[in-house]
This record gives structure tokens, sequence and C-alpha cells, in this order.
């Protein structure tokens, strides 16, 4: 489950569990199932990677605050100028449309003032609301999603939004690159011959007894096999890492039939 190769030993006392999909290297033993679904460890596993979390990331906190911190300096700005207004309209500093003067005390009806202060929070209210950036949340979802779509180009799959948020505060990432981040395909690199290293493709030079030899090695030596649908598609081989390897090698290097050597 942790993508490593190391053998794990599997005993009645101490590790009595077996995980479903592992393999058996050695011994025997009976099995009772226990458990299965999501109530399986992998189950587990994978519940807690799909759980989501309600607890804000950085990201969407910072913009949290900052619209607080402008809607409280927005706030106070447009109390200090509407008295400021106010002072204008009632000490008859302020015109109307036609250059007259808008309140003179003692001959401005009321209803004139409630129409004028009305319009002045009015005014306010607008220049407040337009202060707020409320659409910035908006905007930086959007985003988001633009980068998970050119992600997805990569085959980079994204469960979550604020994965992106998170990851882009990282500084340092480590990985381990066995088990799944590898493909988990083992090739044969080197292969010798007594004390005499060969190269690939220099295999002409050997004997074909001696190469019939290894073929026959690892035709009768190996329990994997390897097939493939059509001509034109390619091989697939069966059978532990190792013996995919071996097998790989001997059908592209040495050109194996496994079957004619087996029936021989």
């Amino acid at each position: 489950m942790t993508g490593e190769n190391d053998h794990v030993a599997v005993n009645s006392n101490q590790n009595p569990f077996l995980f479903s999909e592992t393999k058996v290297v050695d011994g025997s033993a009976r099995m009772l199932v226990t458990s299965v679904g999501m109530n399986t460890a992998w189950g587990e596993m994978m519940s807690s990677i799909s759980r989501y979390s309600s607890e804000q990331t950085p990201l969407p906190a910072q913009l949290n605050k900052l619209t607080s911190s402008i809607g409280k300096v927005s706030l106070a700005v447009n109390f200090l100028i509407l008295v400021v207004l106010l002072t204008r309209y009632f000490t008859g500093n302020t015109q109307d449309k036609n250059g007259n003067q808008e309140f003179v005390e003692g001959q401005t009806t009321g209803h004139n003032i409630i129409n004028s202060v009305v319009g002045i929070i009015a005014d306010m209210v607008m220049i407040m609301v337009v202060a707020i950036p409320e659409g910035s949340p908006l905007a930086v979802t959007f985003a988001h999603a633009y980068s998970i779509k050119r992600m997805m180009a990569d085959w980079v799959m994204v469960r979550r939004l604020s994965t992106c948020k998170t990851i882009g505060r990282a500084t340092i990432i480590c990985t381990d690159k066995s088990g799944t981040l590898t493909m988990n395909q083992m090739k044969v690199t080197k292969f010798w011959i007594g004390l005499d290293s060969m190269e690939e493709n220099t295999y002409s030079s050997v004997s074909k007894n001696v190469l019939d030899l290894i073929r026959e090695g690892v035709a009768l030596n190996s329990t994997g096999s390897f097939y493939r649908l059509s001509l034109r598609s390619e091989y697939e081989f069966l059978g532990s890492t190792t013996e995919k390897a071996i097998i790989s090698w001997a059908v592209s290097q040495l050109s194996i039939d496994m079957e004619d050597i087996k029936e021989m």
C-alpha cells in the first residue's frame, strides 16, 4: 500500500491481516475475509483523501480579511463624505441644475429638504457598494478553474480548487521515486557472457549455440509469458516484475519464441 517493494511478514500474532490485491511471495495460510469495500484499509485511505474540510485555505481567508478591511475604510470615508455634503447643503453652498441655491433657511420646503438628503445618502450607499470588491472571490475561482483546465492537458487531475491555492504556497516538495510515482517496469540494461559485457544490438557476434542456450534458459526458467492482440499491437508481458523485464529483453533482443521452446 505504500508503494515500496519490501516484503512484509504476516503471522498470527503481530501482523495477522492481509490487504486485498497484495501478492503472497512465500508461505501458505487460510484467509478469513473480515472487511470489504470502504471498510478495508484501502477504502479508509481513499475516504480520508476524498473527505472535504470546512477549513478555509489561506487565499480565501486573506481575501475575506481584505474585503472586511476595505469595507471598514469605505464606511468611514463615506460617513465623512456624508457629513461634508450635509454640511455644505445646510450652509447653502450647493446649487441645483439652474444654478440656484438649494437650501435657503426659512424658504426651502420640508419636501425638498427630504429629497435632497435622501439623494445624498443614496449616493453614499452607491459609492460604498462599488468600493467593496465583492467580485474578487468569484474572479479567483474563475482563475483557478482556468488553471485546472490547463493542468488537465498535462495529465494532472485536480479534485478540489483549493488544492491549487495550497500547493501554490509550497516552497519545497519531497517525493519518493519508488512505488506509484514510477512506471513500475524493470528493464535489462546490461548483459554479460562470462566476463564480457554485451551492449544492445551486438548479439550478432555471439555464437548461435550460446544464444539458443540463453533463450532456453529464459523460456524454461520463467513462469511468465507474453502475447499481443494483433501484429500491429505491442507485446503484453505477464509475470513478476523481474520476469517481465527478462522476457521483454529476450523478445526484443533475442527474438525468443517461448511456446516453441517449451514444446520441444
